[in-house]
């Protein structure tokens, strides 16, 4: 079973008069990361755990705290309504900054296993196809809050090795004047696993970015370019901050933060 970490609050647009979803005014996670970003069941191996964090942040520079959880409900599809983390919840502990641990040997989940249906009604099968296990989280920074999903999916070695996350080495920008266009562009580690896909997704606290992701890889398996446009905001001498997500499709993710002055 593959582990596949995704967070639904990218889209691709916005509809007339809301906030780009590139730009970054207020508090917002923007990605989840999983290390290791695979659950793999391996025999005789103990079970497997990973250590969340969150990319959260807030141009503000208040203080932010996040809870994660793991949720009841095993689906993989998150309701609206659902209260995780909450009644629907299991707390999972602390591990740093913006960071919790899932250790699926904690008795809480092991008692939540036991209980818990499989299509099928084997444990195997389904892990062999892959179990998703939705992880909620709550941050916090002042007055905001922002709650959310992040998926993992729980395997056994059948479908392949573990995965492992992609690494992004560097966000070049170029030097930028008031009013003027650049390009950012993501630099990344050489892949894994050559027949991945990157996704990466652009934010900034200013300007304008032409678009929010890119890919390295078009719908037909050509090299695309990477980079995206931004135009720098129309008063000089303030500091941007940027970041890229970088997704590879089966789980990994990695991200980068830069900062640049405008001229």
């Amino acid at each position: 079973m593959r582990l596949l970490l995704a967070i639904g609050l990218l889209a691709a647009g916005c509809p007339a008069g809301l906030e780009a979803q590139s730009h970054v005014s207020k508090l917002r996670v923007l990605g989840i990361k999983a290390e290791p970003p695979e659950l793999i069941v391996q025999p005789d191996a103990g079970l497997p755990s990973t250590t969340l964090t969150a990319l959260a942040v807030d141009p503000s520079g208040a203080p932010i705290s996040i809870r994660f959880a793991l949720c009841t409900d095993l689906s993989g599809v998150p309701s609206p309504t659902l209260d995780c983390p909450g009644s629907a919840g299991i707390d999972l502990p602390d591990a740093g900054p913006l960071a919790a641990r899932l250790d699926l040997a904690d008795p809480r989940i092991v008692e939540l296993a036991a209980t818990t249906p499989f299509d099928g009604g084997s444990v195997v099968a389904a892990l062999d196809r892959g179990v998703p296990l939705l992880i909620g989280f709550d941050a916090a920074a002042d007055l905001a809050n922002l709650s959310g999903f992040a998926t993992l999916t729980l395997r056994t070695p059948l479908k392949g090795p573990a995965n492992l996350n992609p690494r992004l080495v560097d966000l070049q920008i170029p030097e930028a004047h008031a009013g003027g266009t650049i390009r950012l562009q993501p630099i990344a580690a050489e892949k894994h696993d050559p027949t991945e896909r990157y996704l990466f997704s652009f934010f900034a606290t200013d300007g304008t970015l032409a678009w929010l992701h890119s890919t390295d890889v078009t719908a037909t398996g050509q090299p695309a370019p990477t980079w995206v446009e931004w135009t720098a905001p129309k008063t000089a001498g303030q500091n941007v901050r940027f970041w890229v997500v970088l997704r590879d499709g089966r789980g990994g993710v990695d991200w980068l933060e830069r900062e640049a002055a405008v001229k």
